[in-house]
């Protein structure tokens, strides 16, 4: 299976050339995106949505929504779109071809620097439980229990700056641990030991990787050094936010919807996002999902998809004060908290 942190290097490799693209195209329309396929078939409205790339755990609350007729209920025909290309969520979002898209917040800030007209308007999964993973039999509570190993991390700049900062915080000297990039697969790699740790999602490679070898020793970058942010949202364009606040509105309330309901009913929410995508294996979903939801943005102090501001201030600091961005980005204009239900 192709490692979502690793497509997601990819993506940010190719961003800036998307956003600029896209910009490009506003710009040369003399307007702001416009959601020109938001159309109107019998009594409900037609919009796509971009999916962040091939089936996975954290795509269960849209097809939830679909399968429960959330979406339909609310008034949309939702057409779910799997990305052909890395940089197809910048693109289309931003153009207004498709009216809205599954990305992280780490690519949505990089965009936005470049001029993208995107809008995260929910959360989706609301915290950021990505780390490092030893391999079998080694064992790591600090970072200084990395001096002299090989590290497998994926060549995104949010998470080699994770690792950078990590090293930082925990007194590793530069040099003291070897860094590469591990390529597409990371959880093969680690279990055979070719690397000594990998850069992972606590709720998908992890799970998987024990699920093969037992407890691994984890570090979690956001207790040395890394602020904590929503992992994956749903953004969409300014065009769509200013002309279609309705549409808007309605889509985030029945994602919501699946994502609350997949949340309280977790093996009935496996059971049929397994019965959508049959090649996906039943009990890796489940724990995978099960692992997920303490950090997925359901109801419960706050409403579900409620965004945290100041998480997105200080994930914006961070990537500025790390080289991630090479300018201040305004976290006012990217983030909307008006179309989350009693936000």
């Amino acid at each position: 299976m192709t490692s979502r942190l690793h497509r997601t290097a990819l993506t940010l490799a190719l961003v800036g050339l998307a956003a600029a693209a896209a910009v490009a195209v506003l710009g040369g329309c003399g307007s702001s995106a416009a959601p020109a396929d938001a159309t109107q078939t019998s009594s409900r409205t037609d919009v796509t949505l971009i999916m962040d790339w091939v089936p996975w755990v954290l795509d269960i609350p849209v097809d939830v929504a679909q399968a429960r007729n959330y979406y339909a209920d609310a008034g949309l025909n939702v057409k779910q779109q799997i990305p052909a290309g890395a940089t197809d969520v910048v693109k289309f979002v931003s153009t207004g071809k498709a009216q809205f898209g599954l990305y992280y917040s780490p690519d949505t800030l990089a965009a936005a620097a470049e001029g993208a007209p995107l809008v995260s308007v929910a959360a989706v999964m609301s915290h950021a439980p990505v780390g490092v993973a030893m391999a079998p039999g080694e064992a790591a509570t600090t970072p200084k229990d990395l001096a002299g190993k090989v590290a497998g991390i994926v060549m995104i700049p949010s998470t080699r700056a994770s690792f950078a900062t990590m090293l930082q915080t925990g007194g590793v000297p530069d040099g003291d641990v070897k860094v590469v990039d591990p390529g597409y697969e990371l959880v093969a790699p680690l279990l055979a030991k070719k690397y000594d740790a990998v850069a992972v999602t606590q709720f998908a490679e992890l799970v998987q990787a024990e699920q093969q070898a037992g407890k691994l020793s984890y570090l979690d970058f956001r207790d040395w050094g890394t602020p904590d942010f929503a992992f994956l949202d749903v953004v969409t364009n300014q065009s769509m936010t200013e002309q279609h606040p309705d549409t808007v509105k309605a889509f985030v309330a029945a994602t919501m919807q699946g994502l609350q309901w997949a949340v309280d009913n977790p093996e009935a929410a496996v059971d049929l996002y397994v019965a959508r995508h049959p090649e996906l294996k039943k009990d890796l979903l489940l724990a995978q999902w099960r692992a997920a939801v303490p950090s997925l943005a359901a109801a419960g102090e706050h409403s579900a998809g409620w965004q945290d501001v100041a998480s997105w201030q200080a994930l914006s600091a961070w990537m500025k004060d790390s080289g991630q961005l090479t300018k201040d980005v305004s976290v006012d204009g990217v983030v909307s908290g008006e179309f989350v239900p009693a936000w």
